[in-house]
Parts: C-alpha cells; structure tokens; sequence
C-alpha cells in the first residue's frame, strides 16, 4: 500500500472512530437519563408509600397512583435495558473502529521504518560510491 493511499484510508478510519465514540458518548447518555427517570419514579413511588390511613375512597386512589407508578417503573425499566443494550453495541462498534485505526498506525509505523531504513541504506551506497571514485581515480 503506497504512502499517499495508507494516508487516506487512515483518515477515513481515524473519522470513523470518532464518529463511533461520539455513538457511544450518546448512547451512554440516553442511558444515564433512563436510570435518572427510573430512579426518579422509584423515589417518587417510595415517598408516596408513606402514609396509609383514610377513607376507603382515598385508599383506592392511592392504590391506583401506586398501580400507575409501578407500571410506569416497568416500562422506565425496559427502557434502561434497552439503552444499556445500545451502550454495549456502541461499544463493540467502537472498539472495532479503534482496533482498525490501531492496526492502521502500526502499518504506517513500519511503512516509515522500512523508509528510514532505505533512506540509510541509500545514504551508504552515495557514501560507499564516493570513496570508491575517490580511492579508484576514477573521476567521471
């Protein structure tokens, strides 16, 4: 793979990793707030449980508030398991990206050792011809 080619192909890896940390930086936030909601309603539900005593009427209705409480704790559950899901998939998703990025580096490391190494190898040769003019007289 030529230098200008392995140049390109790791900007476009480098801008897909960034682009996966950035899923996975949205997918851990939409995580967070379902944990804060959910966490938010069993709050709620545990302060409303204080309390007991009244009417018939009253006790009905507090039974239902808590009904509607836990029914919605259930679905903010679903929803933390969902966006826990999406985290672990962002997560996978990134960490391909960054282990191609990583082996991209690796391989442009070595394409510029190979080049140092020619670069040296070349500086030797010059070096070795100019003695060799020098010692043979042979002056072109």
């Amino acid at each position: 793979m030529n230098r200008q080619r392995l140049d390109s192909v790791m900007r476009i890896r480098q801008i897909q990793e960034r682009s996966a940390r950035g899923a996975l930086a949205v997918r851990r936030r939409a995580l967070r707030i379902a944990e804060a909601a959910e966490e938010q309603t069993w709050i709620s539900l545990d302060a409303r449980a204080v309390g007991g005593t009244g009417s018939t009427s009253t006790l009905a209705a507090e039974h239902a508030v808590t009904t509607a409480g836990m029914l919605a704790a259930a679905t903010q559950r679903e929803s933390t398991h969902a966006a826990a899901g999406a985290v672990e998939h962002a997560v996978a998703g990134w960490t391909i990206a960054a282990r191609r990025v990583e082996g991209l580096e690796r391989l442009a490391e070595r394409h510029r050792e190979i080049e140092q190494e020619e670069a040296v190898r070349r500086s030797a040769n010059e070096i070795d011809d100019l003695v060799l003019v020098r010692f043979t007289g042979d002056h072109v």
